[in-house]
């Protein structure tokens, strides 16, 4: 028919395929005219300005949802809100994204800096932290250790273990001075603590720290607290607590284990100042 178009034509001229055009029909967003006689589908010089304006809004990734109801009640009060809210939802999108690029380059920072860092031990004064520890009296009991994270599942996804990828284990300072170090425990850190119940977490303060970062296999860890330890006593510190081990990468990163990183942090002061202050008292 003269100054209409058919579905073929209309779909070539703004390079998308016929199917969209018959969804599009199905879902009432553009419906076109029919041949009574042959069936066929044509559409009308409206119905091109139409389709046109309906892509813009595709094309800025509005649902066709909402490009349907504001085709239903056009006028200029919509087209402002229309706008907007898609404004509103790339903004989230853009700081979802910038939150993202922050953690790539924070785990790239840690694998970049474990070669100047390895087997150097270091004093590091690291900020509170808070969380909830999974209590597992054997590590190697699965059962006890699967009921005891769905016990904690409520903190799971504000962990680091999901938000970072950081998963962190802890040994006991009665373990570390007894030498028992295959008796760790999981720490879950809770990077967000609204809506939860302050009295089931636990808080490690900010302190001193005691560093070091290792290279290779879990089985070889007692020799780096030896190591560590020894140094802790050697220049006048005690340990306050317990430890955190801070798995940057683990099994589920690397097939080789001489390629795992981690690094042991222990909490620690010096011990002259705790005399002098009882001396003074």
């Amino acid at each position: 028919m003269k100054g209409t178009f058919l579905i073929g034509e209309l779909a070539r001229l703004f390079n998308i395929s016929t199917d969209t055009l018959r969804y599009y029909d199905k879902i009432d967003l553009l419906k076109p005219n029919y041949d009574a006689i042959n069936k066929y589908r044509f559409y009308s010089v409206r119905n091109f300005f139409k389709l046109s304006r309906i892509l813009f809004f595709k094309n800025l990734d509005i649902s066709l949802r909402d490009i349907k109801k504001y085709m239903n009640n056009k006028n200029t009060n919509n087209l402002v809100t229309l706008l907007k809210n898609k404004e509103e939802e790339i903004d989230v999108k853009i700081s979802t994204l910038i939150n993202l690029k922050k953690k790539i380059n924070t785990k790239l920072e840690l694998l970049g800096n474990i070669k100047q860092e390895l087997n150097v031990v270091k004093i590091k004064r690291l900020p509170q932290r808070i969380g909830v520890v999974l209590d597992i009296n054997d590590s190697k009991n699965e059962y006890e250790l699967k009921e005891s994270v769905k016990k904690n599942e409520k903190y799971l996804k504000l962990s680091s273990w999901l938000i970072e990828g950081q998963v962190y284990t802890s040994l006991s300072r009665e373990n570390m001075k007894s030498g028992s170090f295959n008796k760790f425990k999981y720490f879950i850190e809770i990077l967000s603590t609204e809506n939860t119940i302050h009295g089931e977490l636990i808080t490690i303060p900010e302190n001193e720290f005691a560093c070091v970062v290792f290279l290779g296999p879990y089985k070889d860890i007692e020799n780096h607290y030896t190591l560590l330890i020894a140094w802790i006593e050697e220049n006048g510190y005690e340990i306050l607590g317990d430890s955190i081990e801070k798995n940057i990468v683990d099994y589920d990163f690397s097939d080789s284990e001489n390629e795992y990183v981690s690094e042991i942090q222990i909490p620690i002061r010096k011990v002259f100042a705790v005399k002098a202050y009882r001396e003074c008292k």
